[in-house]
């Protein structure tokens, strides 16, 4: 459901582990945990940018930002990604891989 109307959309966090792309084979990201959820976006994003409760963990190098509405999964929502940035203590946007353009729904599904 695109735009579905009187409905705020939820904008799930998942960390993951690590981007391995190998030529033939799957991706390996490792593993993965879907941290929460918040109803505004910048606020997720903050969390990001902060590395809130320590989601890096010392082991999730990256992070996805979806968007979804409340119902069944849809393809083709809304997203973000993110690699965690040392220096700085925080998760900080990156373009999306090419190699995961191919996969749907990190936090859910």
């Amino acid at each position: 459901m695109k735009n579905p109307k009187n409905r705020k959309p939820y904008w799930f966090i998942t960390v993951f582990e690590k981007l391995e792309i190998s030529k033939p084979g799957p991706i390996d990201i490792g593993c993965k945990r879907c941290m929460g959820f918040f109803l505004n976006k910048q606020i997720a994003l903050d969390v990001l940018h902060t590395n809130s409760t320590d989601m890096h963990e010392f082991c999730y190098d990256y992070a996805v930002l979806e968007k979804y509405y409340d119902g069944l999964l849809e393809y083709g929502a809304e997203r973000q990604f993110f690699r965690y940035d040392k220096e700085k203590n925080g998760f900080f946007e990156i373009d999306e891989p090419d190699a995961l353009k191919v996969w749907i729904a990190f936090s859910i599904g």
